[in-house]
Protein backbone atom coordinates (compact mmCIF):
# COMPACT_ATOMS: atom_id res chain seq x y z
CA UNK A 1 0.00 0.00 0.00
CA UNK A 2 1.41 3.30 -1.10
CA UNK A 3 1.11 6.47 1.39
CA UNK A 4 0.88 10.10 0.40
CA UNK A 5 4.63 11.19 0.67
CA UNK A 6 3.71 14.54 1.87
CA UNK A 7 1.07 16.17 3.92
CA UNK A 8 -2.00 16.54 1.74
CA UNK A 9 -3.60 20.31 2.68
CA UNK A 10 -7.28 20.36 1.35
CA UNK A 11 -9.68 22.62 0.53
CA UNK A 12 -13.17 23.54 2.53
CA UNK A 13 -15.77 22.07 -0.31
CA UNK A 14 -17.35 24.97 -2.27
CA UNK A 15 -20.44 23.00 -3.54
CA UNK A 16 -22.17 26.76 -5.02
CA UNK A 17 -19.55 28.84 -6.56
CA UNK A 18 -20.45 31.96 -8.88
CA UNK A 19 -20.70 31.34 -12.31
CA UNK A 20 -17.77 33.10 -14.50
CA UNK A 21 -18.15 33.46 -18.12
CA UNK A 22 -16.16 31.08 -20.25
CA UNK A 23 -15.26 28.87 -17.29
CA UNK A 24 -16.27 25.70 -16.08
CA UNK A 25 -17.42 24.42 -12.50
CA UNK A 26 -13.62 23.73 -11.59
CA UNK A 27 -12.00 26.81 -12.10
CA UNK A 28 -15.04 28.48 -10.95
CA UNK A 29 -14.18 26.87 -7.81
CA UNK A 30 -10.88 28.23 -7.64
CA UNK A 31 -11.59 31.77 -8.60
CA UNK A 32 -13.96 32.11 -5.77
CA UNK A 33 -11.66 30.86 -3.56
CA UNK A 34 -8.83 32.94 -4.59
CA UNK A 35 -11.32 36.41 -3.93
CA UNK A 36 -12.84 36.99 -6.99
CA UNK A 37 -16.60 37.62 -7.21
CA UNK A 38 -17.77 38.94 -10.18
CA UNK A 39 -16.95 38.81 -13.96
CA UNK A 40 -15.63 43.10 -13.96
CA UNK A 41 -12.96 42.28 -11.29
CA UNK A 42 -11.73 38.56 -12.94
CA UNK A 43 -11.94 40.57 -16.77
CA UNK A 44 -9.64 43.58 -14.59
CA UNK A 45 -6.96 41.30 -13.63
CA UNK A 46 -6.83 38.58 -16.49
CA UNK A 47 -6.46 40.97 -18.84
CA UNK A 48 -4.08 43.56 -16.66
CA UNK A 49 -2.10 45.91 -19.47
CA UNK A 50 -1.26 49.21 -19.38
CA UNK A 51 -4.80 50.43 -18.17
CA UNK A 52 -3.80 48.74 -14.96
CA UNK A 53 -0.50 50.61 -14.39
CA UNK A 54 -0.70 53.88 -11.97
CA UNK A 55 0.55 57.02 -12.97
CA UNK A 56 4.13 57.16 -11.75
CA UNK A 57 4.08 61.09 -10.91
CA UNK A 58 1.97 59.42 -7.61
CA UNK A 59 5.00 57.86 -6.32
CA UNK A 60 7.63 59.80 -4.07
CA UNK A 61 10.29 61.65 -5.93
CA UNK A 62 9.73 59.78 -9.62
CA UNK A 63 8.84 63.13 -11.03
CA UNK A 64 11.92 65.10 -9.49
CA UNK A 65 13.92 61.99 -11.25
CA UNK A 66 12.31 62.51 -14.03
CA UNK A 67 13.04 66.20 -14.71
CA UNK A 68 16.51 65.53 -13.59
CA UNK A 69 17.50 62.99 -15.91
CA UNK A 70 15.61 65.61 -18.96
CA UNK A 71 18.06 68.42 -17.62
CA UNK A 72 21.33 66.25 -17.86
CA UNK A 73 19.43 65.27 -21.36
CA UNK A 74 19.43 68.89 -22.38
CA UNK A 75 22.52 69.77 -21.03
CA UNK A 76 24.79 66.82 -22.45
CA UNK A 77 25.82 65.77 -19.02
CA UNK A 78 27.75 62.36 -18.97
CA UNK A 79 24.61 59.79 -17.38
CA UNK A 80 25.65 55.85 -15.84
CA UNK A 81 23.45 53.28 -14.69
CA UNK A 82 24.35 51.71 -11.92
CA UNK A 83 23.15 48.28 -11.32
CA UNK A 84 23.52 45.25 -9.28
CA UNK A 85 24.63 41.59 -10.43
CA UNK A 86 21.54 39.73 -10.66
CA UNK A 87 18.67 39.61 -13.40
CA UNK A 88 16.50 41.76 -11.92
CA UNK A 89 19.09 44.44 -11.52
CA UNK A 90 20.76 44.06 -14.83
CA UNK A 91 17.59 43.89 -16.48
CA UNK A 92 16.60 47.47 -15.12
CA UNK A 93 20.04 48.63 -16.51
CA UNK A 94 19.06 47.57 -19.88
CA UNK A 95 15.47 49.06 -19.73
CA UNK A 96 17.48 52.65 -19.34
CA UNK A 97 19.97 51.70 -21.63
CA UNK A 98 18.05 51.01 -24.37
CA UNK A 99 15.03 54.17 -23.07
CA UNK A 100 18.17 56.62 -22.86
CA UNK A 101 19.48 55.43 -26.96
CA UNK A 102 15.78 56.12 -27.80
CA UNK A 103 16.50 59.65 -26.99
CA UNK A 104 20.22 59.94 -28.79
CA UNK A 105 22.06 59.15 -25.16
CA UNK A 106 24.40 56.37 -24.64
CA UNK A 107 24.17 55.95 -21.14
CA UNK A 108 27.75 54.47 -19.10
CA UNK A 109 26.75 51.18 -17.32
CA UNK A 110 28.57 50.00 -14.18
CA UNK A 111 27.65 46.92 -12.56
CA UNK A 112 30.27 45.99 -9.56
CA UNK A 113 31.52 43.33 -9.56
CA UNK A 114 30.53 40.48 -6.77
CA UNK A 115 33.45 39.63 -5.53
CA UNK A 116 35.71 42.51 -5.79
CA UNK A 117 33.16 45.19 -4.71
CA UNK A 118 29.73 43.54 -3.52
CA UNK A 119 26.31 44.85 -3.68
CA UNK A 120 25.70 48.66 -3.82
CA UNK A 121 27.28 51.82 -4.83
CA UNK A 122 31.06 51.82 -4.00
CA UNK A 123 33.76 54.56 -3.16
CA UNK A 124 35.88 53.03 -5.91
CA UNK A 125 33.45 52.96 -8.35
CA UNK A 126 32.48 56.16 -8.01
CA UNK A 127 35.22 57.70 -8.52
CA UNK A 128 35.99 55.55 -11.62
CA UNK A 129 32.31 57.03 -13.12
CA UNK A 130 34.00 60.88 -11.80
CA UNK A 131 37.13 60.30 -13.76
CA UNK A 132 34.77 58.77 -16.33
CA UNK A 133 33.18 62.62 -16.57
CA UNK A 134 29.77 61.57 -15.27
CA UNK A 135 27.88 64.19 -13.49
CA UNK A 136 24.26 61.94 -12.77
CA UNK A 137 24.16 58.19 -11.75
CA UNK A 138 20.79 56.68 -11.65
CA UNK A 139 20.61 53.18 -9.51
CA UNK A 140 18.44 49.95 -9.84
CA UNK A 141 18.02 47.36 -7.87
CA UNK A 142 20.40 49.25 -5.15
CA UNK A 143 21.22 52.65 -3.48
CA UNK A 144 18.17 52.83 -0.61
CA UNK A 145 21.05 51.99 2.15
CA UNK A 146 23.82 53.77 0.28
CA UNK A 147 23.98 56.53 2.72
CA UNK A 148 27.74 57.29 3.06
CA UNK A 149 28.29 55.87 -0.36
CA UNK A 150 25.56 58.85 -1.98
CA UNK A 151 27.98 61.63 0.36
CA UNK A 152 31.22 60.04 -1.41
CA UNK A 153 29.25 60.62 -4.94
CA UNK A 154 28.23 64.49 -3.98
CA UNK A 155 31.75 64.79 -2.39
CA UNK A 156 32.99 64.30 -6.35
CA UNK A 157 30.37 66.15 -7.93
CA UNK A 158 28.10 63.58 -9.17
CA UNK A 159 24.31 63.77 -8.21
CA UNK A 160 22.64 60.64 -7.46
CA UNK A 161 19.14 59.28 -8.45
CA UNK A 162 18.13 56.13 -6.10
CA UNK A 163 15.56 54.12 -7.99
CA UNK A 164 15.33 50.35 -5.73
CA UNK A 165 12.54 48.22 -4.11
CA UNK A 166 14.45 47.22 -0.96
CA UNK A 167 13.14 48.43 2.21
CA UNK A 168 14.73 51.68 3.34
CA UNK A 169 16.73 52.05 6.70
CA UNK A 170 16.72 54.49 9.43
CA UNK A 171 18.27 57.28 7.63
CA UNK A 172 17.26 58.09 4.13
CA UNK A 173 20.33 59.12 1.40
CA UNK A 174 20.82 62.90 0.20
CA UNK A 175 20.30 61.96 -2.93
CA UNK A 176 18.47 64.64 -5.55
CA UNK A 177 15.61 61.73 -5.94
CA UNK A 178 14.93 58.76 -4.08
CA UNK A 179 12.14 56.06 -5.97
CA UNK A 180 11.56 53.63 -3.33
CA UNK A 181 8.02 52.39 -3.22
CA UNK A 182 8.97 51.27 0.75
CA UNK A 183 9.39 54.69 1.53
CA UNK A 184 7.01 55.33 4.61
CA UNK A 185 5.88 58.67 2.93
CA UNK A 186 5.26 57.40 -0.56
CA UNK A 187 1.86 57.27 -1.75
CA UNK A 188 1.70 55.10 -4.14
CA UNK A 189 -0.70 52.52 -4.11
CA UNK A 190 1.27 49.23 -5.83
CA UNK A 191 4.93 48.71 -3.51
CA UNK A 192 5.39 45.79 -5.18
CA UNK A 193 7.37 46.40 -8.18
CA UNK A 194 10.53 45.15 -8.60
CA UNK A 195 13.94 47.40 -9.71
CA UNK A 196 13.30 46.12 -13.05
CA UNK A 197 9.64 47.55 -12.75
CA UNK A 198 10.12 50.72 -11.34
CA UNK A 199 13.05 51.06 -13.97
CA UNK A 200 10.38 50.84 -16.31
CA UNK A 201 7.50 52.63 -15.01
CA UNK A 202 10.72 55.64 -14.96
CA UNK A 203 12.13 55.40 -18.01
CA UNK A 204 8.33 55.04 -19.91
CA UNK A 205 7.22 58.43 -17.84
CA UNK A 206 10.58 60.10 -18.98
CA UNK A 207 9.65 59.16 -22.91
CA UNK A 208 6.01 59.92 -22.39
CA UNK A 209 7.01 63.27 -22.03
CA UNK A 210 7.77 63.64 -25.62
CA UNK A 211 5.23 60.99 -27.18
CA UNK A 212 7.84 58.45 -27.15
CA UNK A 213 6.98 54.46 -27.12
CA UNK A 214 10.18 52.14 -27.14
CA UNK A 215 9.37 48.11 -28.11
CA UNK A 216 11.09 45.81 -26.04
CA UNK A 217 11.18 48.02 -22.97
CA UNK A 218 8.28 45.47 -21.29
CA UNK A 219 9.67 42.18 -22.44
CA UNK A 220 13.15 43.24 -20.60
CA UNK A 221 11.44 44.33 -17.25
CA UNK A 222 9.14 41.21 -17.47
CA UNK A 223 12.56 38.85 -17.00
CA UNK A 224 13.38 40.82 -13.65
CA UNK A 225 10.34 41.12 -12.29
CA UNK A 226 9.18 37.07 -12.50
CA UNK A 227 13.17 36.69 -11.77
CA UNK A 228 12.69 38.84 -8.68
CA UNK A 229 9.74 36.69 -7.44
CA UNK A 230 7.44 39.81 -8.00
CA UNK A 231 3.25 38.91 -6.67
CA UNK A 232 1.73 38.17 -9.97
CA UNK A 233 -1.08 40.46 -9.31
CA UNK A 234 -1.14 44.20 -9.55
CA UNK A 235 1.52 46.34 -11.96
CA UNK A 236 3.83 43.10 -11.80
CA UNK A 237 0.93 41.18 -13.53
CA UNK A 238 0.85 43.51 -16.01
CA UNK A 239 4.25 44.12 -17.09
CA UNK A 240 4.60 40.87 -17.35
CA UNK A 241 2.01 40.26 -19.32
CA UNK A 242 2.74 43.02 -21.84
CA UNK A 243 6.44 41.67 -21.80
CA UNK A 244 5.39 38.24 -22.74
CA UNK A 245 3.86 39.57 -25.42
CA UNK A 246 6.78 41.67 -26.66
CA UNK A 247 8.97 38.58 -26.11
CA UNK A 248 7.15 36.71 -28.45
CA UNK A 249 7.62 38.97 -31.40
CA UNK A 250 10.98 40.55 -30.59
CA UNK A 251 13.53 41.12 -33.01
CA UNK A 252 16.44 41.82 -30.83
CA UNK A 253 18.84 39.90 -31.32
CA UNK A 254 20.10 39.21 -28.41
CA UNK A 255 16.30 38.10 -26.94
CA UNK A 256 16.04 35.91 -29.78
CA UNK A 257 18.99 34.50 -29.25
CA UNK A 258 18.07 33.44 -25.44
CA UNK A 259 14.88 32.13 -26.29
CA UNK A 260 16.00 29.92 -29.36
CA UNK A 261 18.54 28.21 -26.55
CA UNK A 262 16.22 28.54 -23.46
CA UNK A 263 12.29 27.97 -24.59
CA UNK A 264 10.60 24.92 -25.76
CA UNK A 265 8.38 27.57 -27.82
CA UNK A 266 9.80 30.94 -28.21
CA UNK A 267 6.91 31.94 -30.09
CA UNK A 268 4.83 31.83 -27.02
CA UNK A 269 7.03 32.06 -23.82
CA UNK A 270 5.74 32.03 -20.40
CA UNK A 271 6.18 33.13 -16.78
CA UNK A 272 7.28 29.97 -16.21
CA UNK A 273 9.56 30.06 -19.15
CA UNK A 274 11.08 33.42 -17.81
CA UNK A 275 11.79 32.07 -14.24
CA UNK A 276 13.29 28.61 -14.77
CA UNK A 277 15.00 29.15 -18.41
CA UNK A 278 15.49 32.68 -19.23
CA UNK A 279 16.63 34.38 -15.32
CA UNK A 280 19.26 31.54 -14.41
CA UNK A 281 20.87 32.03 -17.63
CA UNK A 282 21.35 35.59 -16.98
CA UNK A 283 22.21 35.12 -13.44
CA UNK A 284 24.59 33.13 -14.15
CA UNK A 285 27.12 35.80 -15.25
CA UNK A 286 26.84 37.88 -12.14
CA UNK A 287 27.24 34.55 -10.55
CA UNK A 288 30.20 33.15 -11.01
CA UNK A 289 31.53 35.78 -13.84
CA UNK A 290 30.82 39.52 -14.99
CA UNK A 291 27.24 40.91 -15.39
CA UNK A 292 28.11 42.51 -18.17
CA UNK A 293 28.24 39.19 -20.21
CA UNK A 294 24.73 39.48 -19.83
CA UNK A 295 23.94 42.95 -20.36
CA UNK A 296 25.73 42.61 -23.85
CA UNK A 297 23.72 39.72 -25.03
CA UNK A 298 20.33 41.80 -24.05
CA UNK A 299 21.55 44.86 -25.78
CA UNK A 300 23.17 43.05 -29.07
CA UNK A 301 22.31 44.39 -32.20
CA UNK A 302 24.05 42.10 -34.33
CA UNK A 303 22.72 39.10 -34.76
CA UNK A 304 26.33 37.37 -35.01
CA UNK A 305 27.12 38.81 -32.33
CA UNK A 306 24.29 37.75 -30.03
CA UNK A 307 24.96 34.20 -31.01
CA UNK A 308 28.29 34.34 -29.76
CA UNK A 309 27.77 35.93 -26.28
CA UNK A 310 24.54 33.75 -26.06
CA UNK A 311 27.11 30.57 -26.60
CA UNK A 312 29.65 31.92 -24.03
CA UNK A 313 26.20 32.54 -21.39
CA UNK A 314 25.26 28.65 -22.17
CA UNK A 315 28.53 27.31 -20.59
CA UNK A 316 28.61 29.52 -18.19
CA UNK A 317 25.20 28.44 -17.36
CA UNK A 318 26.23 24.49 -17.13
CA UNK A 319 29.10 26.01 -14.85
CA UNK A 320 27.03 27.61 -12.55
CA UNK A 321 24.70 24.34 -12.23
CA UNK A 322 27.23 22.36 -11.84
CA UNK A 323 28.80 23.97 -8.95
CA UNK A 324 25.22 24.44 -7.53
CA UNK A 325 24.81 20.85 -6.76
CA UNK A 326 27.37 20.08 -5.23
CA UNK A 327 27.10 22.56 -3.11
CA UNK A 328 23.86 22.48 -2.31
CA UNK A 329 24.49 18.51 -1.53
CA UNK A 330 27.40 19.65 0.93
CA UNK A 331 25.19 21.75 2.31
CA UNK A 332 22.42 19.02 3.36
CA UNK A 333 25.03 17.08 4.99
CA UNK A 334 25.64 20.12 6.96
CA UNK A 335 22.04 20.28 7.93
CA UNK A 336 22.11 16.53 9.39
CA UNK A 337 21.13 16.18 12.79
CA UNK A 338 19.99 19.94 12.41
CA UNK A 339 16.50 19.05 13.23
CA UNK A 340 13.70 21.46 14.11
CA UNK A 341 11.54 24.32 12.58
CA UNK A 342 14.29 27.19 13.55
CA UNK A 343 16.64 28.69 10.96
CA UNK A 344 19.73 27.52 10.05
CA UNK A 345 22.86 28.71 9.80
CA UNK A 346 25.53 27.13 7.10
CA UNK A 347 29.06 28.20 5.89
CA UNK A 348 31.12 27.04 3.15
CA UNK A 349 34.15 29.03 2.87
CA UNK A 350 35.11 26.81 -0.54
CA UNK A 351 31.37 28.06 -1.96
CA UNK A 352 31.68 30.98 -4.76
CA UNK A 353 29.68 33.85 -3.64
CA UNK A 354 27.58 33.66 -6.51
CA UNK A 355 25.58 30.43 -5.58
CA UNK A 356 25.10 31.08 -1.87
CA UNK A 357 21.62 32.73 -2.68
CA UNK A 358 20.73 29.89 -4.31
CA UNK A 359 22.29 27.13 -2.26
CA UNK A 360 20.10 28.98 0.50
CA UNK A 361 16.51 28.99 -1.82
CA UNK A 362 16.97 25.17 -2.08
CA UNK A 363 17.46 24.48 1.03
CA UNK A 364 14.56 27.17 2.81
CA UNK A 365 12.19 25.02 -0.04
CA UNK A 366 12.81 21.61 0.76
CA UNK A 367 13.48 22.35 4.78
CA UNK A 368 10.61 25.14 4.84
CA UNK A 369 13.28 26.69 7.14
CA UNK A 370 14.65 29.95 6.84
CA UNK A 371 18.16 29.48 5.43
CA UNK A 372 21.54 31.50 5.87
CA UNK A 373 24.49 30.75 3.64
CA UNK A 374 27.83 32.65 3.72
CA UNK A 375 31.16 32.03 2.35
CA UNK A 376 34.53 33.88 2.89
CA UNK A 377 35.67 36.64 -0.02
CA UNK A 378 39.01 38.41 0.71
CA UNK A 379 38.61 38.29 4.48
CA UNK A 380 35.12 39.32 4.69
CA UNK A 381 32.01 36.87 4.95
CA UNK A 382 29.14 37.56 2.39
CA UNK A 383 25.89 35.46 2.37
CA UNK A 384 22.39 35.33 1.39
CA UNK A 385 19.23 34.11 3.62
CA UNK A 386 15.73 32.90 2.06
CA UNK A 387 12.91 31.16 3.95
CA UNK A 388 9.36 30.50 4.18
CA UNK A 389 6.51 33.15 4.11
CA UNK A 390 6.29 33.53 7.71
CA UNK A 391 9.89 34.59 8.52
CA UNK A 392 10.19 38.46 7.01
CA UNK A 393 13.99 38.51 5.89
CA UNK A 394 14.78 41.92 6.19
CA UNK A 395 13.15 42.41 9.60
CA UNK A 396 15.19 39.48 10.76
CA UNK A 397 18.13 40.98 9.05
CA UNK A 398 17.67 43.94 10.96
CA UNK A 399 17.52 42.31 14.28
CA UNK A 400 21.25 40.99 13.46
CA UNK A 401 22.11 44.31 12.20
CA UNK A 402 24.73 45.15 15.10
CA UNK A 403 27.25 41.72 13.98
CA UNK A 404 26.44 43.08 10.27
CA UNK A 405 28.87 45.37 8.12
CA UNK A 406 26.11 45.14 5.50
CA UNK A 407 22.52 44.35 5.31
CA UNK A 408 19.51 44.89 2.69
CA UNK A 409 16.97 42.99 1.40
CA UNK A 410 13.18 42.83 1.76
CA UNK A 411 10.45 40.06 2.63
CA UNK A 412 11.44 37.35 0.54
CA UNK A 413 15.46 37.62 0.40
CA UNK A 414 17.81 39.10 1.26
CA UNK A 415 22.31 40.01 1.68
CA UNK A 416 24.60 39.95 4.29
CA UNK A 417 28.59 40.47 5.02
CA UNK A 418 30.00 40.54 8.19
CA UNK A 419 33.34 40.17 9.94
CA UNK A 420 34.63 36.49 10.11
CA UNK A 421 35.39 37.12 13.72
CA UNK A 422 31.39 37.94 14.07
CA UNK A 423 30.38 34.84 12.49
CA UNK A 424 29.56 33.22 15.94
CA UNK A 425 27.61 35.64 17.31
CA UNK A 426 25.70 36.40 14.31
CA UNK A 427 24.78 32.30 13.98
CA UNK A 428 23.52 32.53 17.08
CA UNK A 429 21.55 35.67 17.12
CA UNK A 430 20.23 34.91 13.89
CA UNK A 431 19.69 30.96 14.45
CA UNK A 432 17.59 31.96 17.95
CA UNK A 433 14.98 33.73 16.18
CA UNK A 434 11.42 33.01 16.96
CA UNK A 435 8.93 31.84 13.89
CA UNK A 436 6.92 33.29 12.90
CA UNK A 437 9.14 36.24 12.46
CA UNK A 438 8.22 38.80 13.38
CA UNK A 439 5.92 37.41 16.03
CA UNK A 440 2.42 37.32 14.80
CA UNK A 441 -0.06 35.26 16.99
CA UNK A 442 -2.08 35.02 13.60
CA UNK A 443 0.55 33.73 11.22
CA UNK A 444 0.77 30.16 10.83
CA UNK A 445 4.18 28.70 10.93
CA UNK A 446 5.21 26.79 7.36
CA UNK A 447 5.95 23.66 8.00
CA UNK A 448 8.22 21.02 5.73
CA UNK A 449 6.30 17.79 3.87
CA UNK A 450 2.84 20.02 3.29
CA UNK A 451 1.44 20.52 -0.44
CA UNK A 452 -1.34 22.75 -0.44
CA UNK A 453 -4.25 21.59 -2.46
CA UNK A 454 -5.96 24.06 -4.82
CA UNK A 455 -9.14 21.87 -6.69
CA UNK A 456 -10.36 18.69 -5.80
CA UNK A 457 -11.12 16.67 -8.93
CA UNK A 458 -12.95 13.69 -10.13
CA UNK A 459 -10.23 12.53 -13.41
CA UNK A 460 -13.17 13.01 -16.27
CA UNK A 461 -12.41 16.62 -15.95
CA UNK A 462 -8.39 16.34 -17.22
CA UNK A 463 -8.96 17.45 -20.55
CA UNK A 464 -8.21 20.09 -22.98
CA UNK A 465 -11.17 22.35 -21.60
CA UNK A 466 -9.81 22.30 -18.14
CA UNK A 467 -5.95 23.30 -19.34
CA UNK A 468 -7.14 25.82 -21.51
CA UNK A 469 -9.05 27.51 -18.92
CA UNK A 470 -6.29 27.26 -16.32
CA UNK A 471 -3.73 28.73 -18.87
CA UNK A 472 -5.85 31.70 -19.47
CA UNK A 473 -5.17 32.30 -15.48
CA UNK A 474 -1.71 32.56 -16.23
CA UNK A 475 0.94 34.32 -15.84
CA UNK A 476 1.51 32.82 -12.27
CA UNK A 477 3.80 33.54 -9.69
CA UNK A 478 3.59 34.54 -5.37
CA UNK A 479 0.07 35.69 -4.83
CA UNK A 480 -1.30 33.89 -7.69
CA UNK A 481 0.13 30.54 -7.75
CA UNK A 482 -0.32 27.74 -10.11
CA UNK A 483 -3.03 25.44 -9.23
CA UNK A 484 -2.31 22.29 -7.83
CA UNK A 485 -5.37 19.64 -8.54
CA UNK A 486 -5.88 16.57 -6.07
CA UNK A 487 -7.44 13.96 -8.94
CA UNK A 488 -8.91 10.72 -8.28
CA UNK A 489 -10.49 8.00 -10.57
CA UNK A 490 -7.58 7.04 -12.51
CA UNK A 491 -5.77 3.48 -12.77
CA UNK A 492 -2.21 2.71 -13.94
CA UNK A 493 -1.12 1.30 -17.14
CA UNK A 494 2.46 1.97 -16.66
CA UNK A 495 5.11 2.42 -14.50
CA UNK A 496 8.64 3.22 -15.02
CA UNK A 497 11.84 4.80 -13.91
CA UNK A 498 12.71 7.32 -16.67
CA UNK A 499 16.30 10.05 -16.94
CA UNK A 500 19.12 10.17 -15.39
CA UNK A 501 20.08 7.10 -12.74
CA UNK A 502 16.29 6.61 -12.86
CA UNK A 503 15.67 9.39 -10.96
CA UNK A 504 12.02 10.43 -12.49
CA UNK A 505 8.96 8.30 -12.58
CA UNK A 506 6.48 8.07 -15.41
CA UNK A 507 3.41 6.88 -15.15
CA UNK A 508 1.17 5.87 -18.01
CA UNK A 509 -2.75 5.90 -16.34
CA UNK A 510 -6.51 5.15 -17.62
CA UNK A 511 -9.27 7.70 -16.99
CA UNK A 512 -11.49 5.38 -18.08
CA UNK A 513 -10.59 4.09 -21.49
CA UNK A 514 -8.54 6.99 -22.75
CA UNK A 515 -4.41 6.94 -21.41
CA UNK A 516 -3.35 10.07 -19.97
CA UNK A 517 0.26 10.96 -18.51
CA UNK A 518 2.25 12.04 -15.63
CA UNK A 519 5.54 12.65 -14.56
CA UNK A 520 7.06 13.20 -10.92
CA UNK A 521 10.86 14.35 -11.33
CA UNK A 522 13.06 13.92 -8.67
CA UNK A 523 11.14 11.28 -7.19
CA UNK A 524 12.76 9.16 -4.12
CA UNK A 525 14.30 5.72 -5.54
CA UNK A 526 13.44 4.24 -2.56
CA UNK A 527 9.81 4.71 -2.73
CA UNK A 528 7.62 1.92 -3.97
CA UNK A 529 6.70 2.06 -7.75
CA UNK A 530 2.78 1.20 -8.06
CA UNK A 531 1.85 -1.67 -9.97
CA UNK A 532 -0.78 -2.18 -13.24
CA UNK A 533 -4.50 -1.75 -12.33
CA UNK A 534 -3.83 0.08 -8.76
CA UNK A 535 -6.12 2.76 -8.20
CA UNK A 536 -4.60 6.19 -7.50
CA UNK A 537 -4.72 9.31 -6.30
CA UNK A 538 -2.60 12.19 -7.87
CA UNK A 539 -1.44 15.84 -6.80
CA UNK A 540 0.08 17.96 -9.28
CA UNK A 541 -0.06 20.38 -11.39
CA UNK A 542 -1.65 20.19 -15.28
CA UNK A 543 0.42 21.08 -18.17
CA UNK A 544 0.74 20.12 -21.71
CA UNK A 545 3.74 19.43 -23.66
CA UNK A 546 5.43 17.76 -27.16
CA UNK A 547 5.75 14.05 -27.80
CA UNK A 548 7.39 12.97 -30.96
CA UNK A 549 5.45 16.26 -32.83
CA UNK A 550 1.82 15.73 -30.51
CA UNK A 551 0.55 17.99 -28.22
CA UNK A 552 -0.76 16.07 -25.11
CA UNK A 553 -1.80 16.99 -21.78
CA UNK A 554 0.11 15.39 -18.57
CA UNK A 555 0.46 15.99 -14.73
CA UNK A 556 3.31 17.61 -13.04
CA UNK A 557 2.90 15.16 -9.93
CA UNK A 558 3.80 16.25 -6.57
CA UNK A 559 2.68 13.25 -4.97
CA UNK A 560 0.69 10.33 -5.48
CA UNK A 561 -1.04 7.37 -3.27
CA UNK A 562 -3.11 4.14 -3.52
CA UNK A 563 -6.44 5.34 -3.56
CA UNK A 564 -7.61 3.28 -0.89
CA UNK A 565 -4.52 4.96 1.39
CA UNK A 566 -5.02 8.43 0.04
CA UNK A 567 -6.45 11.54 1.99
CA UNK A 568 -9.24 12.10 -0.75
CA UNK A 569 -10.79 8.25 0.62
CA UNK A 570 -12.19 10.30 3.54
CA UNK A 571 -14.08 13.07 1.25
CA UNK A 572 -15.41 10.74 -1.49
CA UNK A 573 -17.02 8.51 1.12
CA UNK A 574 -18.87 11.61 2.69
CA UNK A 575 -19.85 12.90 -0.28
CA UNK A 576 -23.65 12.11 -1.06
CA UNK A 577 -24.08 9.65 -3.62
CA UNK A 578 -26.75 11.48 -5.56
CA UNK A 579 -24.89 14.89 -5.42
CA UNK A 580 -22.70 15.53 -9.02
CA UNK A 581 -19.94 17.55 -7.17
CA UNK A 582 -17.90 18.89 -10.55
CA UNK A 583 -14.65 20.09 -7.96
CA UNK A 584 -14.29 20.28 -4.52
Amino acid sequence: MISPRLEWLLPEPQLDPPAFVGFGAPVATLLARRGFVDDIQLDRFLNAGLEALHDVSVMADATLAIERIDAAIAARERIAIWGDYDADGMTAVVVWVVALRSLGVEALRYVPSRLAEGYGLSAAGLRHLAAEGVRLVITCDCGIRNVAEVEEARALGIEVIVTDHHLPGPLMPRAVAVVDPHRSDCPYPDPDLTGAGLAYKLASGLLARRGITVEGLAAIAAIGTVADMAPMTGESRAIVRLGLAELAATSRPGLRALLTRAVEHPEAPTARDLGYAIAPRINAAGRIAEAELAISLLLAEDAVEAERIAEELEAIHRQRKEMTATAVEEARLMTAGQDGTGALVLRGDGWAAGIVGLVAGRLAESLARPVAVATLVDGELRGSIRGPADFHIAAALEACAVHLTKRGGHAEAGGFSLAPQDWDAFAAQFGGLPRPFPIDPISAMELPGRVTIDLVLPARYLDWTLAAQIDRLAPYGPGHVEPVLAVTGLRLAEARRVGSEGRHLALRLLKGNEAFDAIAFSEPTDRPVPGEGDALDLVGTLESDTFVGIPRLRMRLLDYAHSSASPLLARRISLPPALPVAAA
